[in-house]
């Protein structure tokens, strides 16, 4: 019989492609989602239109549908994810929940952080746009441990995500930052970070629905290999970077002067789990997905120094750089 599977989500990026993945791979394959980014699938995939946060639109959609397993690409709170349990009660073999990096309301970190260093870290200082993001994340997390009476469940905390398909468009943001004035101002704590391409997330994700090494686990999935803002920034953008293009300012002197950055770099996370219990995936180095990753952003958001917030933020960072340098 064809496993069925469920992506809440699964509009754009990671989720759109697991969805093509595991259907080119002939499965039965649901996403559910507003439909508003993408009314029409190829491949079979079919479309179950629903707001999550609607029970009835919800019960309506999931009416008689069982799944092999549920890959639930945006929950954010832990009412959410309590909402979906109840829903899916008996009807779920397992659930798989995106969580994130940020969980650690970590900056930076001097060491690759493991999956149990989220304890005591919900006083770290961190930055102000992603903090009410990761305080919900991570009591979603402690939710679904909670809630899940007997279901399988895994846990699976990835950082930035870069690759094709990234509508947040956070390549093509730099690009344009450097390329208008030369220089790009970044958070000088942060000496090393891990991300990960969207490729390897998703055969990460399709690796491990219905294993049964992952169930129950919490596990960090990223490119092994933590970078720094140098040996990102050349690879991605070669010769139109150079390091003297950084200024990097105290992240606390940004934040109290209401400037933030379109994401949070930080923090290293530990992949040991990762390898134990999928030692089949290899990673895809950054040399060889950087420079197409941000040639896609170019094509796909046209010039965003066009974008009056874009300029009008722009102006702004541009003062802060003159004030601290």
């Amino acid at each position: 019989m064809t496993e069925r599977f469920l992506i809440l989500g699964g509009a754009r990026f990671h989720g759109l492609q697991l969805a093509e993945l595991l259907a080119g791979a002939g499965k039965e394959v649901f996403v559910l989602n507003r439909g508003n980014y993408k009314p029409f699938y190829d491949h079979g995939i079919r479309l179950l239109k629903a707001n999550r946060n609607d029970p009835g639109q919800m019960r309506s959609s999931l009416k008689g549908l069982n799944f092999d397993a549920v890959i639930d690409n945006n929950a954010y709170t832990p009412a959410q994810i309590e909402a979906v349990l109840d829903l899916l009660q008996g009807r779920c073999g397992h659930y798989i929940f995106t969580s994130t990096a940020a969980v650690y309301m970590a900056l930076s970190s001097d060491h690759k952080l493991r999956e149990d260093e989220t304890q005591g870290v919900t006083d770290n200082a961190y930055s102000p746009m992603v903090r009410g993001y990761a305080l919900n994340k991570l009591a979603a997390e402690e939710t679904l441990r909670h809630k899940a009476q007997g279901l399988d469940y895994t846990i699976l905390r990835l950082p930035n995500i870069f690759g094709a398909g990234d509508f947040l468009g956070k390549l093509s943001f730099f690009y344009y930052r450097i390329k208008d004035s030369g220089k790009v101002l970044l958070e000088k704590e942060v000496e090393r970070f891990s991300l990960v391409f969207v490729k390897d997330a998703v055969r990460v994700m399709a690796a491990v629905i219905g294993n049964k090494e992952c169930f129950g686990m919490t596990i960090n999935v990223a490119d092994p290999i933590a970078y720094t803002y140098e040996q990102f920034f050349s690879t991605v953008f070669g010769g139109f970077f150079f390091p003297n293009r950084m200024i990097l300012l105290p992240a606390k002197d940004a934040w109290d002067a209401g400037y933030f950055l379109p994401l949070a770099w930080g923090p290293m996370i530990d992949t040991s789990l990762l390898q134990d219990v999928l030692d089949c995936i290899d990673f895809t180095p950054l040399s060889a997905w950087g420079k197409d990753s941000l040639e896609w952003e170019l094509g796909n958001f046209g010039n965003r120094m066009k974008d009056p917030d874009f300029a009008r933020t722009r102006e702004y960072e541009l003062t802060l750089i003159e004030r601290f340098i």
